[in-house]
């Protein structure tokens, strides 16, 4: 039961960190558009306050999995070295490339702000890259050496993944969802309908792809996969109609269904390396899982309020849902 309920937090807690980091990647798309300008002052005004948040988000990832899943900590650490030591160097390259855009330069004429932006993006762009990467090769299996024993000599092989096709056709649709996702979150698309055409589209190869990799009724399950569908299609067509434009591009109303879009993509894998590991065998001793759950129910008030909080701030001192793009 202690772990089941630490298992729930724990997806719960990717899920938010994946919401928060996604959102950012999201503002690649009008960040290298020509049209930046035109979308300067709803993009920064969210990635801005937030960056400093998923950058927390992460760090809570990390100590959850630490938590939960002790002896799954090193393991990872060797398999992904590689991946993990990309991630965090672009981390703190984004996080540098943000800071002098908004605050070392914000009056400089001799730098191009819009260069240091570009520069951010591309940072973000490579982490959700790595990963994806992680997350494919961990789910795909083929290439995994894993050594109990000898954990320093274990590692992943890359090329397997990348001869899949597969793995292609699941990154390119992740690309397309997120830039339909793009146009109506911070509202880059005069033709509603087309975040429609792209969510659909991304929807139908990224899942295509997934499939491929997964293979394993263990680490996919249609019936969960349908409540994400759902949500990345009631979004865009939330967004082509006039009344509710504004609630589809609506900051934290669309963080909640994102959430748990991605928890429920996420619920049904209890499984890594194409099904042969359980993760439960990863699970760490039982104190450790009763500290979590006091942990969790903190975490969980916490987060709910500064939600709230998030919410009364970008409505302008109100939480009244209203447009304020």
């Amino acid at each position: 039961m202690l772990y089941y309920e630490n298992e729930i937090f724990f997806k719960i807690v990717l899920a938010s960190m994946l919401t928060f980091l996604l959102s950012e990647f999201m503002a690649i798309y009008p960040i290298i558009s020509k049209n930046f300008e035109r979308y300067e002052k709803n993009v920064l005004k969210h990635i801005v306050p937030v960056w400093e948040i998923t950058g927390t988000f992460i760090v809570f990832f990390v100590v959850e999995l630490e938590l939960i899943y002790s002896s799954l900590v090193p393991i990872s650490s060797y398999l992904l070295i590689p991946l993990v030591g990309i991630f965090v160097a672009f981390l703190i390259l984004r996080n540098a490339w943000i800071i002098y855009a908004e605050f070392l330069w914000k009056d400089g004429k001799s730098i191009n702000k819009r260069n240091l932006y570009r520069f951010y993006s591309i940072a973000t762009f490579i982490m959700v890259a790595v990963f994806l990467i992680a997350v494919s090769a961990l789910i795909y299996g083929k290439g995994i050496n894993l050594d109990s024993s000898n954990l320093s000599g274990s590692y992943i092989n890359f090329v397997p993944l990348f001869s899949t096709f597969y793995f292609y056709l699941f990154f390119a649709g992740t690309l397309i969802l997120m830039y339909g996702f793009s146009m109506v979150f911070y509202r880059t698309s005069e033709k509603r309908y087309m975040p429609l055409l792209f969510n659909i589209a991304g929807i139908i190869i990224s899942a295509y792809g997934l499939y491929g990799l997964t293979f394993n009724d263990k680490l996919l399950s249609i019936d969960y996969l349908l409540i994400p569908v759902i949500i990345g299609i009631i979004i865009p067509v939330l967004y082509i109609f006039d009344k509710t434009t504004y609630l589809a591009s609506y900051k934290p109303f669309f963080f909640v269904l994102m959430i748990i879009g991605i928890f429920f993509l996420e619920y049904p894998v209890n499984y890594i390396a194409a099904g042969a590991f359980p993760v439960k065998i990863f699970e760490s001793p039982a104190p450790m899982l009763g500290f979590n759950i006091i942990l969790s129910i903190a975490g969980g008030i916490g987060v709910t309020l500064l939600m709230i909080a998030y919410s009364f701030v970008y409505n302008n001192g109100s939480l009244k849902i209203k447009d304020v793009n």
